[in-house]
């Protein structure tokens, strides 16, 4: 059986985004995780996961992605501690990256392999009650506990496209979300890193969740899918590392990316032209890393995800281009004409 989740950034009245908690829930999700973002309307990561876990019962709730640096790595501790037991149990935490407001902080993201497996090490022993001790290349602690009880199995998972990340999430966190990559050529070469890293510590799929993090948009009009979807895709492309577009672009054109590296090197502007453009990013493209179109386009896909062996996909959904509002319009056709398929 395949589980499923919902991802949104909480831009919305956060009376809205619990009432969408409780949608969320009714329909069967299992999963409930909120953009750790910030200067685009987004509210705390926290506060609102605390107003999702007060609005719901049973739906698995967290931050996808917190990152070590805009939230240094005890403090994120603190926080998933304090929200598990305010939703008693349900708490997951996703760590990545990260990036949003980083130029209006003035926060410079360096060695983020070395800062995620940090964070990740501190939060675990923190987590297990543990008094910490910690002197690492970026962050350190000293005679550090949390001094309340903790559920000690809180889900570490790790979101990236990046191959060292994905090897760090086979390695030390409890699974892997595998971010934006929807087709079996991305998929493959994915979880390859995550089984490479789990290898180090001499663990195997069998000991990790895998989450596909899909984009996603449902729509009688499979077109308007793929369209609703395209910003939020390309925008990952470019920010994808290049090292990984001879495999993720395997039998596309070979000037999409030379052109996806023309429009990364200028920046806002390159990002536009890149949204503008559709003799590169090609519908075909753009559906290869999404789950976007009519129903049956998007059970299609679905059962590519699970082939691989995954069964946790969290969709995050677009209701129309560069649109965070109205989720209900995605999340209920698909719960109703797509998740049967993977549930019954």
């Amino acid at each position: 059986m395949v589980s499923f989740g919902i991802g949104m950034a909480p831009v919305e009245p956060l009376s809205k985004v619990m009432e969408t908690a409780q949608l969320a829930e009714s329909l069967g999700f299992n999963h409930f995780v909120h953009a750790d973002q910030r200067f685009a309307g987004e509210k705390d990561v926290f506060v609102t996961l605390a107003a999702d876990a007060l609005a719901t019962k049973r739906i698995e709730l967290g931050p996808c992605v917190s990152d070590p640096y805009s939230r240094i790595p005890a403090m994120i501790a603190v926080a998933i501690a304090s929200l598990d037991e305010l939703s008693a149990g349900r708490a997951l935490l996703t760590l990545g990256a990260g990036g949003s407001g980083f130029r209006q902080m003035h926060i410079h993201r360096e060695k983020v392999n070395t800062a995620l497996r940090e964070t990740i090490l501190m939060t675990q022993s923190l987590l297990r009650g543990e008094t910490v001790d910690f002197e690492g290349d970026l962050f350190s602690l000293s005679d550090a506990n949390l001094n309340f009880d903790t559920r000690p199995d809180i889900p570490i998972l790790l979101a990236s496209r990046s191959p060292r990340n994905l090897e760090l999430a086979g390695e030390l966190a409890d699974g892997a979300v595998i971010a934006s990559y929807a087709a079996k050529e991305q998929l493959t070469f994915a979880i390859e890193h995550v089984v490479r890293g789990a290898a180090k510590a001499q663990r195997s799929l069998d000991d990790l969740r895998l989450v596909s993090w899909v984009y996603t948009s449902i729509s009688e009009d499979g077109t308007k899918a793929v369209e609703n979807v395209r910003p939020f895709v390309t925008q990952a492309l470019i920010n994808t590392s290049p090292n990984t577009y001879p495999t993720i672009f395997e039998g596309f054109d070979d000037g999409l990316a030379d052109f996806l590296l023309k429009c990364k090197e200028a920046g806002p502007a390159g990002l536009e032209e890149a949204y503008a453009d559709r003799r590169h990013l090609t519908d075909q493209v753009i559906k290869r890393f999404s789950v976007a179109g009519t129903a049956e386009d998007c059970i299609q896909k679905i059962e590519e995800i699970v082939s691989m062996g995954i069964n946790e996909i969290w969709l995050r959904c677009f209701s129309a281009p560069r649109s965070e509002i109205e989720h209900e319009k995605v999340i209920v056709p698909f719960a109703e004409q797509v998740m049967p398929h993977f549930t019954t």
